[in-house]
């Protein structure tokens, strides 16, 4: 009897899920449908840490243009540590490759004019998914910095390239 109760209860608890992303499924299309200003709405709501993960899951359905248009704040919060941090990398890396080399360090700039270690280390991690010569430059760039923790960010970096052979 108590195993059956069990079993009914992970069946309601089942039925409730799959009714609320089947529900979220709707209302996202409606959205993207028929939502006039879609890109800045998720570029408000990105920068709202209570709405950022649903802003951020909704940039995968956006045309290429639209992402573009976000890219500096995908960028930007792709450069600090955070819970959707990689929601935020994998946002940017939707954006062709040779679009992201030829744009990305005209945005990182700013962010590394008074940057930390934590946005060196954050676009490194990011830069080594998309091009390991961008990597080696914004290392070797850090590897320069007047700032001992930058210094050691471009080190290990430069470092952890050498170990995969390719510096």
């Amino acid at each position: 009897m108590l195993k059956q109760q069990y079993a009914e209860n992970d069946r309601q608890l089942w039925q409730q899920v799959f009714t609320t992303e089947i529900n979220y499924i709707e209302k996202r299309q409606q959205f993207l449908n028929n939502c006039t200003n879609r890109v800045a709405l998720i570029r408000q709501a990105i920068h709202n840490p209570a709405s950022r993960g649903t802003a951020l899951r909704l940039v995968e359905y956006l045309k290429l243009e639209e992402i573009q248009l976000l890219f500096d704040d995908l960028l930007e919060l792709a450069s600090v540590s955070h819970s959707d941090i990689q929601l935020c990398r994998e946002a940017i890396l939707l954006l062709p490759k040779k679009w992201l080399v030829a744009n990305i360090e005209k945005s990182a700039a700013p962010l590394l004019i008074e940057g930390t270690d934590e946005e060196y280390r954050r676009l490194l991690e990011l830069y080594i998914e998309i091009d390991w010569d961008l990597t080696y430059k914004l290392a070797t760039k850090a590897l320069n910095h007047e700032d001992i923790d930058i210094r050691e960010a471009g080190e290990d970096f430069l470092s952890y390239l050498h170990s995969e052979g390719k510096s």
